[in-house]
């Protein structure tokens, strides 16, 4: 958590620097980019995202999920994440005349011969 706090710093305080040449410090010697540029980065994080560019900062430095629409909503801005899915369950599969029999449980009885076996997976996040 620590981390996440200095690398904020160090973007707020790089974020003040001026341009340094060798007679010191002046103005940049190229022109500022154009002012319309964050408005856009911001309208297309939340077009896809339905965040803002602060609230993926937020969100990242809490560790939750922050939404400013859907504080607009009346719903809560920060929430945790949501857990871990179920995992699928296990599978065993058994020849028959027709198409393969699957059960969720080993199923020993008769001539079936065991065709496959899907083990439950762990899901990752």
């Amino acid at each position: 958590m620590i981390g996440r706090y200095a690398v904020l710093a160090l973007v707020l305080v790089l974020g003040g620097c001026g341009y340094v040449s060798r007679a010191g410090i002046g103005d940049a010697p190229k022109p500022l980019p154009n002012p319309y540029t964050f408005f856009q980065l911001e309208a297309l994080s939340l077009i896809n995202t339905h965040k803002t560019i602060g609230d993926h900062i937020i969100g990242w430095i809490a560790d939750k999920d922050c939404s400013s629409p859907r504080a607009e909503r009346g719903e809560e801005y920060c929430r945790d994440w949501p857990g871990k899915p179920a995992p699928p369950p296990q599978v065993y599969c058994y020849t028959t005349l027709a198409r393969p029999s699957c059960y969720s449980q080993p199923y020993n009885e008769g001539n079936d011969h065991l065709i496959g076996f899907v083990p439950a997976s762990t899901p990752i996040r």
